[in-house]
């Protein structure tokens, strides 16, 4: 691009003034870097050619976790990632929830792949669930990636009705009508990538989780050269993380945090425990160095890290010696605490996770005592603090050493901060920015990001779960008035439920209030009473009440039953219902609770 051409404004953007100095972004690659600016080599717009395109989030646009994209090219379907979440404190009981994929019922023989970003579980992690509803649709991941997948798999023994493919970076792969490209960018896990959509539309960009660490641990720094290339060729949409934008300046490098770890391990005199998540790959890869170097044998507790270590260690991520990493058990007191490293699970406070068990001296093979020094090396998540100063106190009362990230740099995260996300926008100056991975407010900063660098509003799509962004061929986009259902689904054992929702409802009531179950006898024909009813509460009557609450609910929920059998009522749905309302008014006047109540009327 010529000086004269680059002086011109561009769709979107604002002209550079007259006399102005050309700033970081314009030395690098040559261009103004105002966004909607699409040039390709020589200058001009790409030229676009038909097919329709259109996105839409099934999850990870409302919440951080369950994420999962979808871009449709024509009738074909392509699928950006599985994800799980991770429940909140007042999902009780409930394993996880997973994305809500009933849009593409009926469409399952027009999805032409499932592409993977990285091999974090709220990226993988309902892969079990959901590609047999989807009839198995081709996946498509980095080498870490797709074996992370394949262990997920493997589980409920689905691996062999899978085609898993193993994509190279930079690699272009035809799928259907478009081609697709893996770019590295820099997260806490290695092989993750941006994934590149080269549609008919135009270029579409999916960042994953990302940020930009310059000294990375372990891997390569992420493909600026690329994205930049991407730019100047000319980008339609970018689909950004969004987790930290409300951070300002630059994320951590995992370099700063690995140089706090070698300080601890080498220095401390007895046995060195440390948490993290499994998940934290390239973490676990740096604690293992630190501890070769000072010939500390390594013991796992915990099935996720054994996994996760197990794979990495397949595929030559993680190298030790043979021997080196053992799984905690019996034996390992006989080896001197200052050639022993643990590495457990529990970072985040987890009540049957190795660390808690560790605090409360439950664990089968560590017994945690003075000498020792336990290192977080995590942040807790929002809602865990309190389960985590918990473990903390009980491994203080144990006479252990216990590090922290609230005292020293052990734990950076694997999202970029707001010069991160404003660097991928430089770099790519994609026309149109769809902010993703975060809660409403960081979805909020993250457009308060664009819009300092120049974004109008039109040009950045704020979508919630569901909703639908339209390219047309000209490369305008447009929210549809159609929207997709994106309820909440939840694993709950073995079991999957879209009507998470009521579940959860009552699971509260019952945790708030207790529960108490009305049992009538009646009569077949005339619906008429055999005696009183049964009374049965759990978490609702302390013992000093229970003769004489008993007594009043059996002769509350009597009354109720007999007044509507007076008026004729013989329908049970109604007579329980109207049992109900008398006992809610009942407790609330004399208690002041809210019990659940459950009236059955056995005949006979």
């Amino acid at each position: 691009m010529t000086p004269e051409q680059s002086s011109q404004p561009q769709a979107g953007g604002t002209a550079q003034k007259e006399g102005q100095k050309p700033g970081f972004f314009q030395r690098f690659t040559g261009k103004s870097g105002q966004p909607g600016s699409q040039p390709n080599a020589q200058g001009n717009q790409p030229k676009q050619s038909a097919g329709k395109v259109r996105v839409y989030p099934l999850g990870g646009f409302e919440q951080v976790g369950r994420n999962c994209f979808v871009v449709e090219v024509d009738e074909d379907i392509y699928i950006i990632d599985l994800g799980l979440q991770f429940p909140d404190e007042d999902m009780l009981g409930i394993d996880y929830l997973i994305p809500d994929i009933s849009s593409l019922k009926g469409r399952e023989n027009k999805i032409k792949a499932i592409l993977f970003t990285h091999g974090h579980l709220d990226h993988i992690g309902a892969v079990q669930h959901l590609l047999p509803a989807l009839r198995f649709p081709p996946c498509y991941g980095t080498r870490l990636t797709m074996a992370m997948v394949n262990k997920r798999l493997e589980e409920d023994h689905l691996n062999s009705k899978v085609q898993l493919h193993t994509v190279n970076f930079r690699e272009r792969v035809r799928i259907g009508k478009i081609e697709v490209e893996f770019l590295r960018v820099t997260h806490s896990i290695p092989d993750s990538a941006a994934i590149v959509l080269h549609t008919p539309a135009g270029v579409i960009i999916h960042t994953g989780d990302f940020k930009f660490d310059l000294t990375p641990m372990n891997e390569d720094p992420a493909d600026f050269h690329r994205l930049a290339e991407l730019g100047n060729q000319g980008v339609l949409a970018i689909i950004a993380d969004s987790t930290n934008a409300q951070k300002p300046g630059n994320s951590k490098s995992e370099r700063e945090i690995s140089q706090t770890l070698r300080g601890l391990i080498r220095e401390a005199k007895g046995r060195v425990i440390v948490s993290t998540f499994s998940s934290l790959l390239n973490r676990i890869a740096q604690v293992i160095e630190h501890a070769k170097e000072v010939d500390r044998k390594i013991f796992i507790s915990g099935r996720s890290m054994e996994t996760n270590i197990e794979i990495a260690q397949q595929l030559g991520y993680i190298k030790t010696p043979r021997g080196m990493i053992r799984k905690a058990g019996p034996g390992m007191e006989k080896i001197p605490d200052s050639e022993v490293l643990i590495l457990t699970t529990g970072s985040q406070g987890e009540e049957q996770a190795g660390l808690a068990r560790m605090g409360l001296g439950i664990h089968r093979n560590v017994v945690v005592k003075k000498g020792d020094t336990v290192i977080l090396s995590s942040n807790p998540i929002m809602g865990n603090e309190r389960a985590v100063a918990k473990v903390v106190n009980n491994l203080h009362l144990k006479g252990a050493h216990v590090k922290t990230n609230a005292e020293l740099a052990l734990h950076t995260t694997g999202h970029g901060y707001q010069n991160d996300i404003l660097l991928m926008h430089r770099l790519v100056r994609a026309k149109y920015i769809i902010p993703e991975h975060g809660e409403p407010h960081m979805k909020a900063a993250h457009a308060d990001l664009a819009r300092s660098i120049g974004y109008p509003d039109n040009q950045i799509q704020l979508l919630l779960n569901g909703e639908i962004l339209e390219f047309d061929n000209e490369s305008n986009a447009r929210k549809s008035k159609q929207k997709f259902p994106a309820n909440d689904v939840i694993i709950d054992g073995r079991g999957a439920a879209g009507e998470g929702q009521r579940i959860l409802n009552d699971r509260k009531v019952m945790s708030n209030g207790g529960a108490i179950v009305v049992v009538f006898r009646a009569y077949a024909e005339s619906k008429r009473l055999v005696g009183d009813p049964d009374i049965l509460s759990r978490g609702l009557i302390y013992g000093s009440e229970l003769q004489s609450i008993s007594k009043e609910v059996a002769e509350t929920s009597r009354k109720a039953y007999e007044e509507q059998l007076a008026r004729g009522e013989t329908d049970r749905k109604a007579i329980k219902s109207a049992v109900i309302g008398a006992l809610y008014r009942y407790f609330d006047r004399k208690l002041d609770r809210e019990p659940m109540v459950i009236p059955i009327i056995v005949e006979v």
